[in-house]
């Protein structure tokens, strides 16, 4: 008799706990359900915004975006922006805001920006067996950049007047399409972001060398339309000031192997 009352005891209690630990994983699903949503568009740029292999979006800004706006109270909601359409997306509102290594120079009174929070180069990756070394080596050669890209206009608009004024521009759609013309000898060098060819003389160390080389310098902020809640904007750069000073911006940028000296924005500079 005893047996079966401790019996019945312990599957009440089991009962109880299941019933605690289920009404608790409900109460936290309700409690995302309810924070307001906000669409983060970017376009496809490794490593700062991109899908996997599974088709989750990642990247470092994605991640960014994540920690943000969860601090702030809002769940981000990512989409992909076309290059082509990246100017008319907040007008016609397809998105919130714009972040995926998006530069402000040259765009300072076209938005509202929340930022900067990191700074972006624009350097070089030639082949291992390169006789271009330094800017001036660029002379008579042929680049390759990504087409729409800022690597483009920097030659395009003459923005680094240390860039020789002889040489071709060939353009591309990928990165991924530049490295093959240098991989095949049909360029010289290929021009990009730091961070996007780091990934590639990484993974072929033997085959490409990155030149420390910088063509260009920016800032990266996140944009909203001018008609947006200033609070939010504000909110959000002060938010990002908090993830500078508490090593989580230093955290993200190093799980993708770049440099937090020369990435991370520093107000005082």
């Amino acid at each position: 008799m005893k047996r079966t009352r401790f019996s019945a005891f312990i599957c009440f209690l089991v009962f109880c706990i299941v019933t605690v630990l289920c009404g608790c994983q409900k109460e936290e699903q309700e409690s995302d359900k309810k924070l307001p949503q906000i669409r983060v568009g970017g376009v496809a740029y490794e490593p700062y915004f991109y899908k996997d292999i599974d088709g989750e979006f990642t990247g470092i800004d994605v991640e960014l975006a994540k920690e943000a706006f969860h601090r702030m109270g809002y769940e981000p909601v990512f989409v992909d922006v076309d290059i082509a359409k990246v100017d008319s997306a907040l007008p016609e509102d397809i998105v919130d805001c714009l972040w995926s290594c998006y530069t402000m120079e040259e765009r300072e009174d076209k938005y509202l920006w929340a930022g900067p929070y990191l700074y972006t180069r624009r350097v070089l990756a030639v082949r291992d067996d390169s006789d271009i070394k330094t800017i001036e080596d660029l002379e008579g050669k042929t680049i390759a950049v990504q087409a729409n890209s800022m690597t483009e206009k920097i030659f395009l608009e003459n923005m680094n007047p240390e860039i020789p004024t002889e040489y071709k521009l060939h353009t591309y759609r990928t990165i991924a399409d530049a490295f093959t013309a240098l991989r095949k000898g049909y360029v010289n060098a290929v021009g990009g972001h730091e961070a996007a060819l780091g990934q590639y003389t990484a993974e072929y160390p033997e085959a490409y060398r990155y030149l420390n080389i910088s063509l260009y310098r920016s800032r990266l902020g996140v944009a909203f339309a001018k008609d947006r809640d200033e609070q939010l904007v504000q909110k959000l750069t002060q938010t990002l000031s908090e993830m500078r000073e508490d090593g989580t911006i230093t955290e993200i940028l190093t799980g993708y192997h770049l440099d937090v000296e020369s990435n991370l924005y520093k107000e005082e500079e």
